[in-house]
């Protein structure tokens, strides 16, 4: 019998307050792109983390959910909680949206997970709005077919 493949997710929360903001673009045209997103605000913000594995036939389990859990606060949680979003270095040069803040989370939990590993990563703005990020490049080509590309851009001048 071969080997199950199982998704385990754990979710985690934490608070960043951030501001939308070009630094080559003007005053005004930022208001215009970004409205009262270039005001300073915050947001409680829920990090979903999914691993994708085989299941252990010793442990049942596709990780250890507490070594997953230590990893995602000392990489993600304990740098972003309470943070300026604008201050962090990672942000340098990136307007810190929620879907900047996907790339960043998943960039972090790669390093230390392995890309084989983390399968997706789920950035909750807010009830009505979340981020799934896999990674970058084009999707694969199951997702083609599945006609599932969750990796497409986001309008650049939509309001939130």
């Amino acid at each position: 019998m071969p080997e199950a493949i199982a998704y385990s997710t754990r979710r985690f929360t934490f608070s960043a307050g951030h501001h939308y903001r070009v630094a080559a673009w003007s005053e005004d045209e930022n208001q215009r792109v970004f409205g009262r997103l270039t005001v300073p605000h915050g947001h409680n913000y829920t990090l979903d983390v999914t691993v994708r594995g085989r299941v252990d036939r010793a442990t049942g389990m596709v990780i250890d959910l507490a070594e997953l859990k230590r990893i995602v606060n000392e990489c993600v949680v304990e740098r972003f909680d309470h943070a300026d979003l604008n201050a962090d270095p990672l942000f340098r040069g990136r307007v810190p949206t929620t879907e900047n803040l996907a790339i960043v989370a998943w960039d972090l939990l790669a390093a230390k997970l392995g890309v084989e590993r983390l399968w997706q990563v789920r950035v909750w703005e807010d009830a009505t709005l979340f981020v799934d990020y896999r990674g970058g490049g084009e999707p694969q080509a199951d997702e083609w077919a599945r006609g599932d590309d969750r990796r497409g851009e986001a309008t650049p001048r939509a309001r939130r």
